[in-house]
């Protein structure tokens, strides 16, 4: 699926999130701690634009590293950012040795992983001791007038124009009946415990739709 609209994938979200995805990128890139010359992981990484803040950050010092599972949207990450280090690998078994990173994220990739609790102790399995992971993720609606409008532009809006851009309607009544259904806060706190993060926070964005989970690697 990921494949399918990968050539689209950057318009719809800009489109369907008014142009205010970018900047929560930036504010879980800026939540990481992450420090000029550090190295981070970005898991699921997409076509690259949280990988992109990253290197920011990271600067010619220091070195990031992008993963996906879709080999479409890797090719679309590395026409953009030729720079950066683009591979192809699975969330739930990373690729690297333990403490090999400051730093590792997921961007509104969490629940696309058949087993998100392993996705999320990955995260931290490879961090160092002291780094941070950071997860930005859609939440479960809340309750009230917000909640409510949020839940009919899921069910209506999205699905509609996101098919009309892309071409692939059926991918976006996938995020939309996702979304819908997925975790709340407290759930996320939760399930980043059971893997084993310590000091968990939670930061909600956009009136409490989206959200930066963070936390810090397990002690060895």
């Amino acid at each position: 699926m990921f494949d399918r609209i990968a050539h689209r994938y950057d318009l719809v979200n800009t489109v369907l999130s008014l142009g205010t995805d970018a900047g929560w990128r930036r504010r879980a890139a800026r939540e990481t701690g992450l420090k000029a010359g550090g190295f981070a992981l970005d898991v699921a990484c997409g076509s690259g634009k949280l990988t992109a803040e990253l290197a920011r950050i990271a600067g010619p010092g220091g070195g990031v590293v992008g993963l996906d599972f879709s080999p479409e949207m890797l090719a679309i990450a590395r026409l953009h950012h030729p720079e950066i280090d683009f591979m192809q690998g699975d969330a739930h078994n990373l690729p690297f040795e333990d403490a090999s990173f400051d730093a590792t994220t997921i961007a509104f990739g969490l629940r696309n992983l058949a087993e998100p609790v392993r996705g999320l102790a990955e995260m931290t399995r490879v961090i160092k001791p002291g780094g941070l992971a950071v997860v930005l993720e859609f939440v479960k609606p809340p309750r009230g007038p917000v909640g409510a409008a949020y839940r009919a532009y899921l069910r209506t809006l999205l699905p509609a124009l996101g098919g009309a851009l892309s071409g692939e309607p059926s991918a976006y009544r996938y995020l939309s009946d996702t979304v819908d259904s997925y975790r709340t806060p407290d759930e996320l706190r939760e399930m980043a415990s059971t893997a084993g993060w310590k000091s968990v926070r939670f930061m909600p964005l956009a009136a409490g739709t989206v959200g930066i989970l963070s936390g810090a690697a397990v002690d060895r």
